[in-house]
Order: C-alpha cells, then structure tokens, then sequence
C-alpha cells in the first residue's frame, strides 16, 4: 500500500510534526541523542542494539510467560497486539513519516545503519521494510503492552521491570533517530485504542460466537442440500456409450463401418448409408479397434 514509498509526501509531514513539536516544547530528539553519545560510546551502542532486539525479545518473554501463567491473560495480550498492527497499518498506509533520521538539516546520525543492523540496507535488498512507518511508533506501544502485562501477572519487581522497559524504550527510539517524540505519543494511544477494541471484543465475545454457529449451521445445511440435489442429477454414462460402440457425429449417435465391440446388434454399413458422410476426424472411425 506504500510502494512506491512516497518521499516528498512523508518529508514533508516530518517538517510539520518538527513544527508542532516546536510549538508544544517537545522537539528534544536530537538532545537525547546528544545526551546519550556524551555518556558514553557504549552507552550509545547499547541503546542501539536494545532498539533492534530488545522489543522482540521482551514480547517473545511475555508471550511465553503469560502463555504458561494465564491463558485468558495471553490472549487477551495476542488479540490487542494484532489490533495494533491493524490499526498502525492503517495510520502507515494514510500518513506517511519519515523518521528523523532522514530529515535533512536536523543534525541526527542514524546509528542502526551505522552500526551494521540495518537489515535492509539497500533498496535492493532480499529484507525490506516501510522506512516511512514512523507513527505511531510500534516499538513504544509494545513497550507498552510488556509493561501492561507485567502490571497484570507479576508482583512488585515485575512492575518495575516493565516500568523501567518501556522508559528504555522510549530512550532508544529518540536516541537511534528513528522516532520523534510524538510518535511516541501516538504509540501510547494506538495502545489504548487496541487495548479499548479488545475489551469490545471480549463484551461482545458470546454474541459473536452465537452468530458464527448459525452461520456455520446454514452454511451446513447449504452443503447438504447441494449434495442432495447433485446427486439426483441423471448423467449419461459415456463409458458405457463407447463400449457400445457408438460415436457422435452430428448430434447422432451411429456405428462405426469397422466395430467389433458390439457385434451382437444389427449393423449399418457406412457403403450402405449414403446419407452418412465420413467424419472429419478419422480416429473416431478407428475408434472401435482400440477397444478392441
């Protein structure tokens, strides 16, 4: 829905979210980044690295955690993570963002790239990926959603660890200059607009259920009903047309001059039908000696 990706188009909405950014105070992307490469190098590459592993890592734990704890709880995670993926390709697909990693003039490195992690360098690359998705930031809402089962499944110290999660995350995709601020901020709704779909799903669970029954009740009774009204239909054996030893020509069945196969009925020579021409494709006339 995004191919070919639209540059200009999502330049120009970066331009727009750095200008409201600017009114609201929260242009400080290229300040963290700042703040991080000053710490350290190693600061700088482990905030890098946990961008592009850490939230497959913390989602995959969650998922198997809450998988073996509380089935209810995991699935109730599963359906809003897909809800997010739904409604963020939605948002991908209508407005498109370049990160700030390509706004030219902001003075921001992309690190994921210059470390080697970029999975698909090159527009020809086997691996390619919208670069163009950068609100909402998914990364954050899963951020999130780890948080929010940590909340729900674990006591004191898993609250903390989720907490502390997705404030890393929040670091990470400021400081790798692939998300703004208010992508962030668009994350964190998307999360509660999934988190809202799945709570109207499980309100409306049963009726949903009820309904997809009678439907595949019908949907039953339709197949029967076909496979009764096929089976009444009468089919002419053709087989057993062959092996009597007629062939069609012109609408008519006749034998041929040389058959064989039913030599017990009355035969018509073709010399003796003058009305009969010869058919126009020989091997129907030969067509008794193969059955023979």
């Amino acid at each position: 829905m995004t191919d070919p990706s639209p540059v200009l188009k999502a330049v120009t909405n970066g331009w727009g979210v750095l200008k409201l950014e600017s009114a609201l105070a929260l242009n400080f992307e290229a300040t963290v980044q700042q703040i991080i490469g000053r710490i350290s190098l190693g600061a700088m590459i482990a905030t890098t690295y946990f961008y592009v592993a850490g939230m497959w890592i913390g989602l995959v734990a969650t998922a198997i955690y809450t998988f073996a704890k509380s089935r209810t709880v995991y699935l109730n995670l599963r359906r809003t993570f897909v809800f997010s993926m739904i409604f963020g390709a939605i948002v991908f697909a209508i407005y498109p963002l370049a990160p700030p990693r390509f706004m030219p003039g902001l003075g921001m490195t992309d690190t994921v790239t210059l470390l080697g992690l970029d999975p698909a360098p090159h527009s020809d690359s086997a691996i390619s990926y919208n670069r163009f998705a950068a609100m909402p930031s998914l990364h954050y809402a899963w951020a999130l959603l780890v948080m929010v089962a940590a909340f729900k499944m674990g006591g004191m110290w898993f609250k903390i660890g989720g907490f502390l999660y997705q404030a890393f995350m929040f670091i990470a995709i400021i400081a790798t200059a692939n998300h703004y601020v208010l992508d962030a901020v668009a994350g964190a709704i998307l999360l509660m607009v999934a988190l809202y779909a799945n709570r109207w799903w499980n309100h409306y669970d049963d009726q949903m259920n009820e309904w997809a029954g009678d439907l595949l009740s019908q949907l039953r009774e339709l197949d029967q009903n076909w496979r009764k009204r096929v089976g009444t239909v009468q089919v002419h054996d053709l087989r057993q047309q062959l092996l009597a030893d007629f062939i069609l020509r012109g609408g008519h069945a006749i034998q041929p001059m040389r058959s064989r196969v039913a030599s017990s009925y009355s035969t018509i020579r073709l010399s003796q039908s003058p009305d009969v021409q010869r058919s126009f494709r020989p091997e129907l006339n030969n067509l008794s000696l193969v059955l023979n």
